[in-house]
């Protein structure tokens, strides 16, 4: 669970209200007629702002109503208070390129207005925005900003939270020294400040530190420092999830008696702010307690209230978790079956979370589970599988923080680049200025007539020259600007020259239409050239059909596009192979003799069918890529091998299934790109679930109107998020 968490503090920027108790009043007070726009615009923002803890929709309508308003009336403070609504509102959403483009407009307006002091929220939210973007260089730069402002104007207030927001972003990039030493500041200056709630949250802050280091004993000596504060200021969401990170760390030193303590006080705090994400924590926290205690049959009646509260869909590390407790403790009951279904549920909500750190914990699980079973072979699978993943996480790490660093880097070398480049102006105009009013005062004076001459004479010549020197410049910069465009034309040209190509290698639709009159193909690549592709051949009485996701996309992937294309023809037309699985066996063959090397692993994931049009029988092999048959109502989910068409850990011979279809079935296949796109109103991914969802639906209709029912739904729900993936969707009627 989301135990171990970091403060990220929000700033307002303006001091409108945001109460419920207000919204009636404020939604009454727009019906009655008000002495100037200007109050209207107040109006809007005031009840924007409110509308940001319960309606969305509505603080979007009403922060661009003043927007509007205040921009026909010039009224500037209107105009940056709507900005700094709309900067809060994208930032909620997820729609962080919005949000930074907000904030940027925002600061310049203030800048304009000569407003310095509210740059402070305004840097401050918009490092809020890079931190949850994961641009943790920009996140730092930003909150520094903001840091320097506020201390410039003495607010020492702001200074204090902005130290927990800096901190809290060293850390997530795994710079654990500045983020101690960024927490510390924090609580030096308030050594002078005594604000008790931003001590508390700065000690637990650097609990976590030392929690995410493993040293133990000071994980536990600041979270203790963290509850006694929160206990002080009855701070009781803060105190619930400092007593939990403290029962982890107690138990992990094996002080059960302390461990004990903590969750009792936990229950304390649950029955007193009642609410399931609380009292999902404490089942949770308790159940794991006692199965340290070897308690298990208490453990999971405990486990089994948590999984009450825990929503697969609302929050799914939550889930997770609940399901990995079930694991542990069927294991130990020696329920193994239980124990790696509940696992596998488990492994599946971290996928989709994409918490690796997570995923690791429960492969370790599975393999210990196995290994009890006595699947040793399984066991050794997913253990070698959490080694991999523990890797590769660790490189992601060290890579992180070096890109983090070599950020830093090149933004305060930009920074000084412009300051020299401001300064340098600065010496051009004040040096202008200078000889400006010195041939005034000559020409006032009315002496040195001819020297002024002279002088003029003079810069007329150096102007002349230096026009002729701007001339050459700008005809060079044509000619490379020239250049630079044929070079795009010429690249473009070869790309849509390799799109032809790519098209002529994929199946026709006379071929397809031919052997199955009642199907569809759905196919929107991702760049110009595609990694997915669709191909088919016919061999005596066999229509063979591929639907494929080769590694990478854009040029990358319809290099790998052709060279699997060359090997499925090869295995079929060249070496009469038949059975689609020992032709999936030659092209892997094939792949890796011809490209895995170095420990490449370029192959491709999908499905190849074959229809015997003598015997009225459809076979198939599948790599990763389940075929779904719609029948009756029901849509039936075929078997996959877990392994692609390449080089991987786990190099069986491919299988050939079997498949049965009745008259009035429908059989679809499909590549990852439909079902992992961005969209929807929360940004996030379709999904395999949804997707099989839609096709139920609409299987009722033809194939020809299914495939622009496909389209139109694909293209919605992206919106106008970018297409992250190729795609490639089949379906026939039988």
């Amino acid at each position: 669970m989301r135990s171990w968490i970091l403060g990220i503090a929000l700033f307002t920027g303006f001091g409108i209200f945001g109460q419920t108790e207000y919204l009636d009043s404020l939604k009454n007070a727009l019906q009655k007629p008000v002495s100037s726009d200007t109050m209207r615009v107040l109006q809007y923002n005031e009840i924007a702002w409110t509308y940001l803890d319960y309606s969305l929709d509505s603080t979007l309508s009403f922060a661009n109503r003043a927007l509007h308003l205040a921009k026909k009336r010039n009224y500037p403070n209107g105009v940056m208070d709507a900005k700094n609504t709309l900067g809060i509102y994208y930032r909620y959403t997820a729609e962080y390129s919005k949000a930074i483009a907000m904030y940027n407009e925002l600061i310049a307006l203030r800048i304009k207005n000569h407003q310095e002091d509210k740059l402070i929220g305004a840097y401050a939210n918009l490092g809020s925005v890079y931190y949850e973007k994961g641009s943790y260089a920009q996140a730092l730069k930003h909150y520094q900003k903001a840091i320097d402002i506020a201390k410039k104007f003495r607010q020492d207030d702001k200074v204090l939270i902005l130290y927990s927001n800096l901190g809290a972003a060293y850390k997530s990039v795994g710079l654990y020294d500045q983020a101690i030493s960024t927490f510390n500041e924090g609580l030096k200056l308030n050594k002078r400040i005594k604000n008790k709630e931003q001590e508390a949250q700065l000690y637990m802050n650097l609990s976590t530190v030392y929690h995410d280091r493993n040293m133990i004993d000071e994980s536990v000596k600041y979270s203790e420092i963290a509850r006694k504060l929160s206990r002080e200021i009855n701070a009781v969401r803060n105190r619930q999830t400092i007593l939990y990170n403290l029962s982890l760390d107690y138990r992990t030193k094996k002080q059960f008696s302390k461990a004990k303590a903590c969750l009792d006080e936990m229950y304390v705090v649950a029955k007193e702010m009642d609410e399931e994400d609380i009292w999902l924590e404490y089942y949770l926290g308790r159940a794991n307690y006692l199965f340290d205690l070897k308690r298990f049959d208490e453990a999971m009646k405990l486990t089994l209230m948590a999984e009450k509260y825990a929503d697969s869909e609302a929050d799914l590390l939550s889930y997770g978790e609940v399901q990995l407790t079930k694991a542990c403790i069927y294991a130990e009951q020696y329920r193994f079956k239980e124990g790696i279904e509940a696992a596998e549920l488990a492994l599946n909500a971290f996928k989709d979370t994409e918490d690796a750190n997570a995923q690791i914990r429960t492969y370790t699980t599975l393999s210990g589970i196995l290994k009890k079973a006595g699947d040793y072979k399984k066991s050794l699978e997913y253990y070698e599988r959490a080694n991999e993943l523990q890797e590769k996480t660790d490189l992601e790490a060290v890579t992180n923080q070096i890109a983090t660093l070599n950020s830093l880097n090149e933004l305060e070398r930009k920074e000084q680049d412009l300051a020299l480049s401001r300064q340098t102006n600065a010496k051009i105009e004040a040096e202008n200025e200078r000889k400006s009013n010195l041939i005034l005062g000559l020409v006032l004076i009315g002496i040195l007539i001819v020297v002024s001459l002279v002088i003029s004479f003079r810069s007329n010549q150096e102007k002349k020259k230096a026009n002729a020197l701007l001339n050459k410049q700008n005809e060079e910069i044509e000619d490379q600007k020239s250049l630079i465009e044929q070079k795009q034309t010429e690249i473009l040209d070869s790309i849509h020259y390799a799109k032809r190509i790519q098209e002529s290698l994929l199946v026709q639709q006379e071929l397809l239409k031919e052997s199955l009159p009642e199907s569809f193909i759905f196919f929107q690549p991702k760049d110009i050239v595609s990694g997915d592709f669709y191909w088919a051949t016919k061999r005596d009485d066999k229509f063979y059909l591929a639907i494929c996701d080769s590694t990478g996309h854009g040029v990358p992937g319809a290099f790998m596009s052709a060279l699997n294309i060359t090997f499925l023809s090869e295995a079929i037309n060249q070496l009469g192979i038949s059975e689609p699985g020992k032709i999936f066996d030659h092209v892997r063959k094939r792949l890796v003799e011809s490209i895995s090397h170095d420990g490449a692993k370029d192959g491709m994931d999908g499905v190849l069918f074959c229809f015997d049009e003598s015997n009225r029988e459809l076979a198939y092999a599948a790599a990763y890529n389940n075929p779904v048959l719609v029948r009756g109502g029901e849509l039936i989910k075929f078997s996959a091998d877990k392994m692609p068409v390449g080089k991987s850990d786990w190099m069986t011979g491919f299988q050939t299934y079997t498949i049965n279809p009745e008259p009035g079935d429908e059989l679809f296949a499909y590549t990852d790109g439909y079902a992992d796109q961005f969209g929807g109103e929360k940004g996030k991914k379709l999904k395999l679930a949804n997707l099989h969802e839609y096709l139920l639906r609409i299987s009722t209709e033809k194939t020809t109107e299914q495939h622009k029912l496909l389209k139109n739904h694909f293209q919605s729900w992206k919106g106008n998020l970018d297409q992250v993936d190729d795609v490639c969707l089949f379906g026939v009627k039988f």
